[in-house]
């Protein structure tokens, strides 16, 4: 008697125990899952920031490079326009030089008139 008496209260203690131990696994399983989708989502929202970032970077150095080439544009136009005008005076004094040597010495100290109306025109 005792033994079957101690069947019947071990098999529904059984069956209780496989079954706590089956929602066991099965929880342990669902929250294994549901780390998985969480990694993924994070490792996804930081591809989306990374790449995000790395395009306003990109940006924001083609940006800088047109500002560095406008720049080098402005100052390359800038130096052929000094130079030009530097050939233009160089010139103009070589031209004055040039009419200032045609002019009679009257041996006179100070400026002569003709000499005078040659610094006026510079």
């Amino acid at each position: 008697m005792i033994p079957a008496l101690l069947a019947r209260i071990a098999t529904p203690l059984i069956v209780a125990a496989a079954l706590v131990a089956a929602a066991g696994f099965s929880c342990w399983l669902t929250l294994r899952v549901i780390e998985g989708m969480i990694d993924d989502a994070r490792a996804g929202a930081i591809a989306e920031r990374d790449a995000h970032w790395t395009a306003e970077i990109q940006k924001s150095e083609a940006a800088t490079q047109k500002r560095i080439a406008d720049t080098l544009r402005e100052t390359m136009a800038a130096e052929a326009a000094a130079r030009d005008q530097i050939a233009a005076a160089e010139a103009r004094a070589i031209q004055l030089e040039k009419e200032n040597a045609a002019l009679p010495d009257a041996g006179a100290c100070g400026l002569g008139r003709d000499r005078v109306r040659l610094l006026n025109k510079r």
